[in-house]
């Protein structure tokens, strides 16, 4: 009984330490906060584009106003910069990611990562400043909830016409990079993943990042960039009848559909409700007999998370006419 009682214990002790090494090594999603709405974001530095760059998502910096938006840039989202609640905000929340990120163990990567190189599951580190030249394919091994944590230990760069590759379900959701100095991406080249950075962050001429990129301090320079936050695209504008009457039925309304959506939130004003369509870009809607006015907003939501709302769409609903009766004695 004893002797079984102790082989009991043995493997307790042992399991207890494993679980806890598959954490530190496989990791979790470091927990973006309010930053997963951003496409780029910095905590400390300027913010500037020139050229016809295309960013949607939300962009930022807590110490400046970034400069190339609307022209000669379009950004689809929200800009905030210093004084902004949401902005300071940002700054704690990528702070906090980058330090969850330095917590883990891993595996070994060469200093420069090698073209061609085939990277699995897992997280990664590098010893030092890395370069990439060519490109990486993340292999997600069937599994489409992979989860790629890659640690570059210093400044990294690419060069021209660099290519991160995702194949075998590998999903650009899961995919991050953290990166201790500068971001450097060269001219021309496609990468993917959510980048967080303790540096600056280039991107050189008509080079694509789609993920976000986030720093903790450093400027952000855009040149003709188009950058993609993976969660979703802006929703567009709503359409449907501005006025509606209490007890109404079979209203419709609609948005454009969204960029990478997979499903639809709506927002409705108190007494309405979806009553088909929900989950879709267009939806049939009753009023109850108490509805009242307000606004109507959709966002597109995906693996990745929610992207933009849409404009408010105000709405304003009648009150059902008041009816009297008169009585004779």
């Amino acid at each position: 009984m004893i002797a079984k009682m102790e082989r009991k214990f043995r493997l307790f002790i042992i399991i207890i330490p494993l679980l806890f090494v598959s954490e530190i090594l496989f990791g979790q999603v470091p927990n973006l906060g309010v930053t997963s709405s951003f496409a780029l974001y910095t905590a400390v530095g300027a913010f500037d584009n020139t050229g016809t760059s295309l960013v949607t998502g939300d962009i930022g910096s807590n110490t400046y106003t970034p400069t190339g938006f609307p022209v000669p840039g379009t950004e689809v989202g929200n800009i905030y910069h210093a004084g902004d609640a949401l902005s300071s905000q940002a700054a704690t929340d990528v702070g906090s990611a980058y330090g969850y990120l330095s917590t883990l163990g891993g595996d070994v990567l060469g200093t420069s990562i090698i073209d061609g190189q085939i990277i699995t599951p897992g997280t990664w580190n590098t010893g030092a400043a890395s370069t990439l030249n060519g490109s990486v394919t993340l292999d997600g091994q069937g599994n489409p909830n992979a989860i790629f944590i890659i640690r570059i230990g210093g400044a990294f760069a690419t060069g021209t016409f660099s290519n991160i590759v995702l194949t075998n379900s590998a999903s650009l959701c899961n995919v991050y990079w953290q990166i201790n100095g500068q971001f450097d991406l060269g001219n021309g080249s496609v990468f993917r993943g959510t980048v967080i950075v303790n540096g600056a962050i280039n991107l050189l001429g008509n080079s694509s990042l789609l993920g976000r990129g986030l720093s903790t301090a450093g400027a952000i320079s855009l040149q003709n960039n188009i950058v993609t936050n993976p969660s979703v695209a802006a929703a567009g504008t709503i359409t449907g009848t501005a006025t509606a009457c209490q007890s109404q039925t079979g209203v419709l309304y609609s948005v454009p559909t969204i960029t990478n959506a997979t499903g639809y939130i709506w927002i409705l004003p108190t007494g309405a409700t979806i009553t088909a369509g929900n989950n879709s870009n267009s939806i049939t809607v009753n009023f109850s007999s108490t509805a009242s006015s307000g606004d109507i907003t959709v966002y597109g939501t995906n693996a990745c998370g929610n992207g933009i709302e849409s404009p408010n769409y105000a709405l304003t609903i009648s009150s059902l006419p008041q009816t009297s009766s008169i009585f004779h004695q």
